[in-house]
């Protein structure tokens, strides 16, 4: 019988591109070099034909986070945004317990909805994770002990203008942790992550190149909280020498020539 940790590691090799790779190799007998190049490249025309909704992800509509308490359901406004259901961090969590997958998840959808501009309900999480309100609720109530940010429609008001959770990983990796300390530490995914730290080295290198925070905000897509909080993080660091290194590994990790050229870009099609 095979062991728990076993049990799960079969689960991250059942992607599309695995199941082309089969089936290509099964009916047309090619060599696994060619299955691979030929299963990838199935993969990119499928994502890109069904936009960029990637394995393991879904559409789903939210409420908007604009929108004030105590407004009737159908006075409200919705927007269709991305969650991610499944995601191979998801295995890591499995293998310690449930439990931990469950709150790993809610904080995941919980903010990956806030960046989209919604917020999602503990109604919404039990649908999406079936399970039931009360046990969302319990597992809300326990990261909020953690202080983690659960950013849910109904605890909006409870989050006062404390820094974003985004602002505090870019600090937690300038300071010299490493993405797995900042994974259990924040209960964020690496994708996102790295996500964030693309962010603020974007923000960064804009605000190097000379843009105000008006301008940096509007080619961004960012809010001007988030803006100030990212330049406010690089004016600190930027001098300390203990970070010095890890904020020049992210900005020439994130802000190379390429991707300062695709900045300048955007910025002729803003302005």
């Amino acid at each position: 019988m095979p062991n728990e940790r076993e049990s799960y590691a079969g689960i991250v090799k059942r992607g599309l591109k695995e199941e082309w790779l089969g089936y290509l190799k099964t009916e047309y007998e090619f060599s696994m070099a060619v299955c691979r190049s030929l299963a990838s490249d199935i993969e990119v025309f499928v994502n890109e034909a069904r936009g960029d909704l990637i394995e393991g992800q879904l559409f789903y509509r939210a409420v908007r986070s604009n929108i004030p308490p105590g407004v009737k359901t159908d006075e409200m406004s919705f927007k269709t945004v991305k969650l991610t259901m499944f995601s191979q961090d998801d295995v890591e969590d499995a293998k310690k317990s449930q439990r931990e997958l469950l709150k790993n998840r809610i904080v995941r959808l919980a903010n990956e909805a806030l960046e989209q501009g919604t917020l999602l309900t503990q109604a919404d999480l039990s649908i999406l994770l079936n399970e039931s309100i009360k046990t969302i609720g319990r597992c809300i109530k326990e990261l909020l002990e953690e202080d983690l940010i659960v950013p849910t429609r109904g605890n909006r008001m409870d989050i006062g203008p404390g820094t974003s959770h985004k602002a505090k990983i870019v600090e937690l990796y300038l300071k010299g942790y490493e993405f797995t300390d900042i994974k259990r530490n924040t209960r964020h995914s690496s994708d996102s992550i790295a996500r964030y730290l693309k962010e603020f080295s974007r923000v960064a290198a804009l605000h190097n190149e000379g843009y105000s925070i008006d301008q940096v905000r509007r080619i961004t897509e960012h809010s001007e909280r988030l803006v100030r909080e990212y330049l406010e993080l690089y004016g600190r660091y930027k001098e300390d020498e203990d970070c010095k290194q890890r904020l020049g590994e992210i900005l020439s990790r994130y802000s190379g020539k390429k991707t300062l050229s695709k900045e300048r870009a955007r910025v002729k099609e803003v302005m």
